[in-house]
């Protein structure tokens, strides 16, 4: 295995001082001497600061999580695997004579960027010739050579990336390969042994940071809820007296949502803290210097409350500045963290100040305090903004958040299409497209236009002419079957191939252009649910009405570690909303009827009566159906009855769904460092759909929901049970209970959906039908021959 560094700046003076430079020099001609022996190219070997180990990777991470070297005493240290920077899994495949694959870098405004370097491993194929080399580029400055060899095909280096290229933003880090088999200068492009591969998880990005000591302002806030920001970042929703009541379980919810939102794709740690009066010297002379601070460093915080119920805690000068609804940003006294005081006169003030923080895309004015004298939220529409296509019609794909662009093999062109979390397919349900594209003159080569959905191949698209052009209304379909509920890629990825085999080609030109559109088919919405991969991915079925208008969060116990749990789920459905849940009812009491339940709590809080229907019964011994195994069930060639009934009713033929063999155990086991999800239908509650949240304890309550909201646990939940285990990298998922159906279709199309899903039931329908036919026929019959003869008689 080849080993080295490469280095944009001389770092000589960094080595180890008790190594002598004669030492040193030997060392480093001994390096050279290496390098020539195994036959790798010229590189410049300098001396690098000393590194701290890699850490362990850790697969349950959010896109913008990292490994901090030291948790007990934050160094500056982030080590992030470059699996965390890509949105799909696995190693980057680089093939091709010229294949590359890019990343994002994320660099928050927040953060000075000390140092950073990209330590890289990597395979390639053992047929390369010595020609061929990957380059690395930092927002297309070239910053790295590295020659792939056949006789070392496997290459460890530490490459350091110019902090001044990284900027306030996401950064592009380019992988690209010049690969070549044969010296001739005839070779195929898409030869087989043309690969390097990119091990994402071995690979890591190191990165020194600290946070820039700043003054904030309220049109900071994007930037101060920064989900690019590299170190882990912890807010406490300080509420000057403990929220033993709906409303100000409700108030504080409404911040926790506006928190999810600002930071998009990943969850921060979110805690209720009750205010503490300063005494002995331990509060400051900020904005608050009644309030007792040593608990609260290291962490970003938001002071809620009236008025009056501040008063102990903040400055004078500030109080008066309240007048009405209330926001107003300050930063702590270590300079690197923030206050933020979310107030007003009347409870009723505080929640609307906590309403206008929520709306992420409001414009905050350049001050560092407001005073908001009304506010209104839009009226949205049912299912709305979650799914960008709702309802039947044509539809842009600049409305789908497409603009036009030019199209490459690295950058292919993606649109967006997000349905409803309960669309229902029907069988000849078609997607139609009108493309409007422009493509260059094929030198030499032929060009295909390959067509994924969700990374899945669906056709391809040549045009043969050959002078290229615009080309304007080309028409495809797609299936409505293939797209899933919720958030779909559509993706167009370019290919270009030589006429012949030493053909040389011109450069790859095409771009799609947004005035393309798509006509989209009548949409049911219906559901079979339990279905936690259903919630996870479009919190269905609680934001059917985009507000929260269907959803009730019952809170269990009244303790800190409770709340702070429930508050972090409200900003986790608000993320997957994209807009606060105004609606939501946040309650320790009973919920409102017609509503969606959620119930947060202990084993110990649990009302008893809910968990009656729960697939796993949690009061006193554990009894629980477990081993769950997937059976599947052929699908019967449909008979010419059934296939003119499907055609008809235009519901789905085969059947994809698998029955499940559960085995039954009960014993004194109870849940320990768990936390459980269940969903069921509640007859308790009216038959609503109910998910349970429940840990043996409220610390680890809120521990297992810290745990649960990154990308890597939540997004794997399926079937109506799911097991999270501390520390563990994955959750177990199972379907023990009964499913029910959640939503309405046409009557003949539901006729249909029972006739799929309940095969023999249909047969007994169609054959009683047939009989009861054919017995009014006979007796029809035997009237009209009755009558004729009687007429004969005549």
């Amino acid at each position: 295995m080849t080993t080295f560094s490469i280095s944009t700046e001389a770092m000589l003076a960094s080595a180890p001082p008790r190594t002598s430079p004669a030492l040193l020099n030997g060392l480093l001609l001994a390096g050279l001497l290496l390098s020539a022996t195994l036959g790798m190219a010229p590189v410049s070997a300098q001396a690098l600061t000393p590194l701290a180990p890699a850490a362990k990777p850790v697969v349950a991470m959010p896109p913008a999580a990292v490994a901090v070297s030291n948790p007990a005493k934050d160094n500056g240290l982030r080590i992030v695997p470059l699996a965390n920077l890509s949105a799909k899994g696995g190693p980057l495949h680089l093939t091709r004579l010229d294949g590359a694959a890019m990343l994002s870098i994320p660099v928050s405004r927040r953060e000075n960027i000390k140092s950073a370097v990209l330590h890289l491993v990597s395979t390639n194929s053992i047929a390369l010739s010595d020609r061929s080399q990957l380059v690395v580029r930092l927002n297309g400055r070239t910053i790295a050579q590295l020659q792939l060899s056949s006789r070392q095909p496997e290459i460890t280096a530490d490459i350091r990336l110019p902090t001044e290229l990284l900027q306030p933003g996401y950064n592009q880090l380019l992988f690209r390969v010049a690969q070549h088999s044969q010296d001739s200068q005839c070779e195929d492009p898409n030869a087989p042994e043309l690969w390097t591969e990119i091990d994402t998880t071995a690979s890591t990005l190191r990165l020194q940071t600290e946070l820039k000591a700043f003054a904030p302002q309220l049109d900071d806030l994007n930037d101060l809820f920064d989900p690019k920001q590299q170190a882990p970042q912890k807010i406490n929703i300080i509420t000057a007296a403990h929220p033993g009541s709906d409303e100000a379980l409700s108030t504080g919810g409404m911040l926790a949502q506006g928190i999810g939102l600002k930071m998009r794709y990943t969850l921060p740690t979110i805690r209720q803290v009750d205010a503490q009066a300063s005494s002995g010297g331990n509060g400051n002379g900020g904005v608050a210097p009644g309030l007792a601070l040593n608990a609260l460093s290291g962490a970003d915080n938001l002071l809620v409350g009236t008025t009056a119920a501040l008063k102990p805690y903040l400055d004078p000068k500030i109080l008066a500045q309240i007048k009405d609804s209330f926001l107003g940003v300050y930063p702590m006294p270590d300079g690197q963290h923030f206050m933020m005081v979310v107030s007003g006169r009347t409870d009723k003030e505080v929640q609307r100040a906590a309403e206008v923080f929520a709306w992420q895309h409001l414009e905050f004015p350049q001050q560092n305090q407001w005073n908001i004298s009304s506010f209104t939220p839009p009226a949205l529409p049912a299912y709305l903004p979650q799914a960008n296509i709702a309802a039947q019609g044509i539809y842009s794909f600049k409305q789908l958040g497409f603009n036009t662009s030019a199209i490459t093999t690295v950058k292919p062109a993606e649109i967006n299409v997000n349905l409803p979390p309960d669309v229902y397919a029907q069988e000849d349900a078609q997607m139609e497209f009108h493309l409007n594209f422009s493509q260059g003159a094929k030198i030499n080569s032929n060009m295909v236009i390959n067509l994924y959905l969700n990374d899945v191949f669906q056709r391809a698209i040549s045009v043969e002419d050959r002078q290229g052009g615009f080309y304007e209304n080309y028409r495809l379909n797609l299936p409505l079957r293939n797209f899933r509920p919720g958030n779909n890629v559509l993706s167009f990825r370019p290919l270009i191939m030589p006429n012949r085999l030493c053909d040389q080609t011109g450069p790859l030109q095409m771009s799609m252009f947004d005035d393309s559109s798509v006509k989209v088919p009548y949409i049911y919405r219906f559901a079979q649910l339990p279905d936690l991969a259903r919630f996870a991915s479009n919190a269905f079925p609680y934001v059917t009405q985009s507000d929260g208008g269907r959803l009730s969060l019952q809170v269990a116990d009244k303790d800190s570690a409770t709340i702070g749990a429930a508050w972090t789920l409200m900003a986790k459905l608000a993320q997957k909303q994209t807009v606060p849940l105004g609606s939501a009812q946040m309650t320790y009491g009973v919920p409102s009827a017609n509503r969606n339940v959620i119930v947060v709590g202990t084993v110990g809080t649990l009302p008893k009566d809910l968990l009656a229907d729960a697939p796993w019964k949690l009061d006193g011994n554990l009894s629980f159906a477990g081993a769950s195994i997937a059976m599947a069930s052929p699908s019967q060639e449909s008979n010419w009855f059934r296939q003119q009934f499907q055609t008809l009713a235009g519901t789905n033929r085969s059947n994809t769904d698998s029955g499940y063999l559960n085995t039954g155990v009960s014993g004194d086991v109870k849940l320990n460092k768990q936390m459980l999800v269940m969903q069921f239908r509640s007859e308790k509650l009216n038959d609503v759909t109910t998910t349970v949240f429940a840990s043996s304890s409220p610390a680890q309550l809120q521990e297992g929901m810290n745990q649960l909201v990154t990308p890597a646990y939540w997004n794997n939940m399926a079937g109506d049970v799911t097991l999270l285990s501390f520390g563990k990298p994955e959750v177990a998922t199972q379907r023990i209970g009964p499913t029910y159906d959640e939503g309405h279709i046409g009557k003949a199309e539901y006729l249909g959906y029972v006739a799929s899903k309940y095969p023999w039931s249909w047969y007994g329908v169609v054959v009683v039908a047939l009989i009861i036919l054919a017995l009014l026929c006979l007796r029809l019959l035997r009237i009209y021959l009755r009558r004729r003869q009687a007429q004969q008689d005549v």
